[in-house]
């Protein structure tokens, strides 16, 4: 049995820990989290410590990961250091989630509760897909981005590298959204969104740009 890591232990990190509970047939327990601040769990009833700073952990050969920090550039970071000192990330899927025909999942991504991913969708490492996400046919995403709950990515859609889309975000057929970029809660992406910016609005518009990853 291996003991199970969760690499951040904010609200996401709480929250992955409820989905990860309901795992069934795993071969995997979880064991505690990861996280630059050991104070992170005080007053938040959780029955699991945390047991160091992922940057500085050594991955040892019965400990798998999961990927739980919100912000994408921090999850690519952080996660990415942790791989490549050889940690193995589980891809976890929670039982109310439906995948549909040849989805294809890379290594630590997470797929919520009530998710739908639809036929022929790439989604790359280290995606967060919420609660309640819909993501259409042929669609792919990009490694780290983050899909926040409710939002709808409809068929052939393609998202960047370390991408943010808000709750209920809403991007139409065909469209584009380039690396590291935002597109704002309740958003609608009708055309293209240039790498580095930031998207608000229905229809979306540039609000401003971002740095590089």
């Amino acid at each position: 049995m291996k003991k199970c890591l969760i690499v951040g232990a904010g609200g996401l990190g709480r929250e992955v820990l409820s989905w990860a509970l309901h795992a069934v047939g795993a071969d995997w327990r979880v064991e505690g989290f990861l996280d630059g601040n050991p104070k992170a769990l005080e007053g938040k009833n959780v029955p699991y410590p945390v047991l160091g700073a992922p940057d500085s952990w050594v991955p040892a050969e019965d400990e798998v990961f999961l990927a739980a920090i919100g912000d994408p550039k921090a999850r690519l970071r952080v996660c990415g250091g942790l791989s490549d000192r050889g940690a193995r990330f589980l891809t976890l899927v929670h039982p109310t989630a439906v995948l549909g025909m040849n989805v294809d999942l890379g290594e630590g991504t997470i797929v919520a509760p009530m998710a739908v991913i639809t036929a022929n969708s790439k989604i790359e490492r280290f995606v967060l897909v919420n609660v309640g996400v819909c993501i259409g046919h042929d669609t792919f995403i990009g490694e780290g981005t983050t899909v926040s709950p409710h939002a709808d990515i409809l068929g052939n859609a393609s998202i960047g590298r370390a991408c943010y889309l808000g709750s209920h975000a809403c991007i139409l057929p065909s469209m584009q959204v380039g690396d590291n970029a935002v597109v704002g809660a309740g958003s609608a992406v009708l055309r293209a969104v240039a790498p580095s910016t930031t998207v608000l609005g229905v229809p979306a518009q540039v609000l401003i740009p971002r740095k590089q990853v």
